[in-house]
């Protein structure tokens, strides 16, 4: 089984559509999506339309769950608030429905999906240290988590004895003994220094996870931003990458 794994869209249509025919055109048995479908981004109802077209598996993000009026606005920065609420006046009714009905976590053979954490998901918690890593692995018993949330691909490894460590290492080799959490980073709002649309694919049969970068149309995505007056901060992080 060959998975397409991508996370943190948050209305990025030119992102999400680049991601998508790159993966189409690789060969993928199932696409897992690990929430964030909207949130920052101009088109979040067409982002949603994609994502319930294509999507195996869809999972809550805290922006779409904050454009539903599930997670208080005020946890998020003033950019964010501004922009999930105007994501909230646009969604329409179907696609907001959507959201309402997606898991927080789904574990799909063997393997975990969550946006945030495997570890209390309903709180947003980022993983970013060692000791956050080590309390998250202790939270799951599968052998890989796959994660989002902070648009930063990263990959954490536990031997049965030690710590975690990290390594940011495009192509990664599964081995018995060790347990993994995967950040597959962002498709429509990386934060790596890198603006290209961030995925990974997961070859269950090689047990070999891979990440992918892809160029997309960064300027048409801004000035549709532009076009709906919203926040300048978001508007030019997407052309760096932060």
């Amino acid at each position: 089984m060959r998975y397409a794994i991508i996370s943190d869209i948050h209305g990025n249509l030119a992102a999400l559509e680049q991601v998508l025919k790159q993966i189409d055109e690789t060969g993928v048995d199932q696409l897992v999506c690990l929430g964030d479908v909207v949130g920052y981004g101009p088109y979040p109802n067409e982002c949603c339309e994609i994502i319930q077209d294509k999507a195996d598996i869809c999972l809550l993000g805290n922006h779409d769950s904050a454009a539903i009026g599930l997670t208080d606005a005020a946890y998020f920065n003033r950019y964010a608030r501004s922009a999930i609420g105007w994501t909230a006046r646009v969604l329409n009714e179907k696609n907001a429905a959507f959201l309402r009905q997606l898991p927080m976590t789904a574990v799909h053979q063997g393997l975990m999906f969550v946006h945030s954490s495997p570890l209390q998901p309903e709180e947003w918690n980022y993983v970013f240290t060692i000791d956050e890593a080590f309390d998250q692995f202790q939270s799951f018993e599968q052998q890989i988590c796959f994660i989002g949330h902070s648009h930063i691909p990263i990959v954490w490894n536990l031997q049965e004895s030690g710590f975690p460590k990290s390594s940011v290492a495009l192509k990664v080799k599964i081995v018995k003994g060790c347990r993994y959490i995967i950040n597959v980073g962002s498709v429509g709002q990386p934060r790596d220094d890198n603006p290209d649309a961030c995925y990974g694919i997961f070859d269950d049969a090689q047990k070999i996870f891979s990440l992918h970068r892809i160029r997309y149309n960064v300027a048409q995505t801004q000035q549709a931003m532009r076009d709906l007056d919203l926040p300048v901060f978001l508007i030019d992080r997407l052309q760096f990458g932060k």
